[in-house]
């Protein structure tokens, strides 16, 4: 009912959005794990080439704001695109997670709110093969976030969630805390229920680039021949 509701109240107040492709709602929503008050709401613009992207979220966010307070969420997230980079995110577009390593979630956790469903047009990447460039990534914040505890344990959070999916775990909270379980990692499974509980546990700034740094180890040792 929640999906319904924030539907029809974007359609009603949005009608027709000069240079919007596509407007899609994915993630913990459209998945049925989303916790009010720690969970965002998450929105893709696929934009017609040439369009203003600024034009077009100025009009966009405040409604897509408005009609998901009810929610309660962290955030209202919108992430765009245009539509031609679909074909190739990785080169020729940004490479969100939810289009490349977490791409399995967004296909089968998403609804077309405006336009057409642009599934069709991304590629389908081998997880391993994108593993490589999603441990660097998480290496390059865990050097630009020293400092800020609070976008640490995000990225630590983050890094438990990834070991989860790399043994078997779809992205539903449940699902991700039971393979934790599975694997007998502790500290990951500490982490990942305090990032789920708003990130209200005091891990200090030294432990948790250690976890992050540790893990992002292991998992490139196992990319290894």
């Amino acid at each position: 009912m929640r999906v319904e509701r924030l539907a029809d109240c974007l359609r009603r107040k949005l009608g027709r959005v000069l240079g919007l492709h596509s407007l899609i709602l994915y993630g913990s929503l459209v998945r049925g794990d989303f916790i009010p008050g720690t969970s965002d709401v998450d929105f893709f613009a696929v934009l017609e080439d040439g369009t203003n992207p600024e034009e077009v979220l100025k009009e966009l966010t405040p409604v897509l704001e408005e009609c998901s307070a009810f929610l309660n969420p962290v955030e209202v997230d919108v992430a765009w695109e245009w539509a031609s980079n679909l074909s190739d995110p990785l080169g020729k577009g940004y490479p969100y997670k939810f289009l490349t390593v977490y791409q399995r979630d967004f296909r089968e956790n998403h609804v077309v709110l405006l336009g057409e469903d642009v599934t069709d047009i991304i590629p389908e990447y081998a997880l391993t093969e994108l593993l490589p460039e999603r441990l660097e990534g998480i290496m390059r914040n865990l050097g630009r976030f020293g400092g800020n505890k609070k976008m640490l344990h995000i990225l630590a959070g983050e890094t438990a969630r990834l070991m989860a999916v790399l043994n078997g775990s779809s992205l539903r909270k449940d699902d991700v805390l039971a393979t934790l379980r599975r694997i007998g990692d502790e500290e990951a499974l500490r982490i990942y229920r305090a990032y789920l509980d708003g990130r209200k546990t005091p891990f200090t700034e030294e432990f948790l680039t250690e976890f992050i740094r540790k893990r992002v180890e292991e998992l490139r040792a196992s990319l290894l021949p």
